[in-house]
């Protein structure tokens, strides 16, 4: 029966691919370059750039193929393992290790360099997408986390001002709670949730690091324990919605526009659905909440381009990118797209001068706050935060699991992937 509604799915998925494929028309002598989280302004901006990179390289044709967010990854996966390679490919943070250790991903050190870009980019744009110092994608931008709330809802429940710190969060999320039909926070349980519970771990313990130097998790220490057992104490107290046990993204950004909840940690890509659907006088942004030693540590990840090891067209690819990254490009995709951006001195411009953006942009000027990134150098992170942390994170929520069994859970696993990595790169 397993095996039988395996097949199924492949076969589904197959006939969705060659359906993009198809209404693509992709042409072989043409670059390939697919989109993995894709909306018609997003594509659109994307076209209108590829259309001035073949202005300027005569002869050359560069064709699209969008993919939804939910089924990219597989999706992907089975365009390359039946051999057809896109050339260029949106590429998230969580996803590099599988594929560079899968051999699928170009090495992109030879063919770029910091010359090949604008002075103002930022000096460790390089780093974040590489792995064993060798670059294998490079960010167009950060989906930096903050704390969007809900200023009718605080007036009405007489809070003057967002919370700063870990206990006002969870005071205010009570007090909140009292409105009718409200609830304090907009909870993120399901796929996408898992850097939440790594912000408050962090947080709570004082430090960004996931391990010691010998390569045990730091979700062994009490902090990380405190900070799951806040967020656990606010789902079981009532305080965020019963069901936001399995929402995803779009199910926190409808529950704050709604009103269900008052209190939203997301990133700048949600302005675009609350813009369309609230005032902008009714909402502000704010910092993640600060821990005990005075540091908050909110998640930043990226998303960039990669090229395909399977390119036959390699080095037409590599231009390609770095025309999609310069400076003039990458602040309209960012300002887009909702992205801190890889150059200097575009967040002031795109973050700068109203109550909805504050938060963002006191995120990036002041100490208190450091960003998060994950160990996406280890292959198995991704399944990790995926499956296994979104599963037993809702069991936790529920009861069935203690906050101590499940840092214990997550740390023992974590301490063995880096301990594996370690070992493999001496």
């Amino acid at each position: 029966m397993i095996r039988a509604a395996t097949i199924f799915v492949f076969l589904v998925l197959g006939f969705a691919l060659t359906q993009a494929l198809s209404d693509k028309d992709h042409d072989p002598d043409n670059l390939l370059i697919v989109e993995v989280n894709t909306s018609p302004e997003r594509t659109g901006l994307l076209r209108r750039q590829l259309d001035d990179f073949e202005e300027a390289n005569p002869g050359v044709k560069v064709d699209v193929i969008s993919l939804s967010w939910g089924q990219a990854f597989e999706k992907l996966s089975m365009m390359i393992a039946g051999g057809q390679y896109p050339d260029v490919i949106e590429m998230p943070d969580f996803w590099l290790a599988r594929y560079v250790s899968a051999g699928q991903i170009a090495d992109m050190t030879p063919f770029l360099t910091q010359a090949d870009f604008d002075d103002d980019l930022e000096a460790d744009t390089f780093d974040y997408g590489s792995i064993r110092e060798r670059v294998y994608t490079i960010p167009y931008g950060y989906y930096l986390r903050a704390m969007i709330y809900n200023k009718k809802l605080f007036a009405q429940a007489g809070i003057e001002k967002p919370p700063l710190t870990m206990d006002e969060f969870y005071q205010t999320a009570a007090k909140l709670s009292e409105l009718p039909g409200v609830s304090g926070y907009c909870h993120h349980g399901g796929r996408g949730g898992a850097v939440f519970y790594y912000w408050i771990m962090t947080t709570m313990n004082g430090s960004d690091r996931f391990f010691d130097d010998d390569g045990n998790s730091t979700f062994y220490n009490d902090g990380a324990v405190r900070g799951l057992t806040l967020i656990r104490d606010i789902y079981k107290n009532g305080y965020a919605p019963q069901d936001s046990l399995n929402w995803g993204l779009n199910e926190t950004v409808s529950g704050f526009y709604s009103g269900t909840c008052a209190m939203l940690h997301q990133t700048p890509d949600a302005l675009t659905s609350l813009s369309k659907r609230m005032d902008d006088a009714d909402y502000a942004s704010s910092p993640m909440p600060l821990g005990p030693g005075g540091k908050s540590f909110p998640h930043l990840g990226y998303i960039g381009w990669s090229v395909l090891e399977g390119s036959e067209k390699k080095e037409m690819a590599f231009k390609l990118v770095r025309h999609l990254l310069n400076r003039e490009n990458n602040h309209q995709w960012a300002q887009r797209s909702g992205l801190v951006p890889i150059y200097r001195g575009i967040s002031d411009d795109i973050f700068r001068g109203d109550d909805i953006r504050a938060g963002w942009l006191q995120t990036t000027q002041d100490d208190r706050w450091s960003y998060l990134i994950n160990p996406n150098y280890l292959s198995d992170i991704a399944e990790f935060d995926s499956i296994t942390v979104v599963q037993t994170g809702q069991a936790m929520m529920l009861g069935e699991k203690t906050p101590e069994e499940t840092a214990k859970m997550w740390a023992d696993f974590l301490s063995a992937s880096q301990k594996r990595w370690m070992a493999e790169n001496e």
